[in-house]
């Protein structure tokens, strides 16, 4: 194995670790909210990290192991709660690799649909496991809220991105116009 692909392999590992316990933190201290399963989405920042510093794939391999793992190490694999986050991590991904290969948005506006499509799927989730279309009268709520999360997730991943990956963060914005 070359010596780039070991560091790569590394740095990811990292980085679902980091989000695994992100999404473990988050768990065990929730928010006091009046919108019931709302979440800040810290975990995201690991998978937005990835998209940016190494690619789609990356993202995908990140996120999908770091929401196995977690379901692991609470002991929620296979339950409602772990369907729910499979959905809307699975839309969530989706949502961000297009935006981000359009090339339409900037890392705002990736995370902010990542933080959207998030919140549509495990919405739609919960509403047919349960059969209870209620929920989607608190989507509207859920997105705005969204919205406020994606945000924050980029600005701190702009700025570990910045810090830790300062030539891949020149790139991008350069890419994007903005010539960092």
């Amino acid at each position: 194995m070359k010596r780039n692909q070991f560091q790569t392999i590394t740095t990811l590992a990292m980085l679902t670790a980091i989000g695994i316990i992100l999404q473990l933190v988050e768990a065990f201290f929730p928010l006091i909210v009046v919108i019931p399963g709302y979440k800040i989405g810290l975990a995201n920042i690991a998978g937005l990290f990835a998209l940016y510093a190494y690619g789609s794939k990356e993202m995908i391999i990140v996120t999908a192991l770091r929401v196995f793992i977690a379901a692991l190490a609470t002991g929620t694999l296979f339950s409602v709660s772990f369907v729910l986050s499979v959905t809307g991590c699975t839309l969530s991904c989706l949502a961000m690799v297009l935006a981000k290969k359009i090339n339409l948005f900037s890392i705002y506006g990736v995370s902010v649909c990542g933080a959207v499509f998030h919140t549509f799927g495990q919405t739609l989730a919960i509403s047919l496991i349960y059969q209870q279309f209620f929920m989607g009268g608190l989507l509207p709520v859920l997105t705005a809220l969204s919205v406020v999360s994606g945000l924050g997730i980029a600005w701190i991943t702009a700025m570990l991105l910045k810090r830790l990956r300062p030539k891949e963060w020149k790139n991008y914005l350069q890419q994007v116009g903005l010539n960092g």
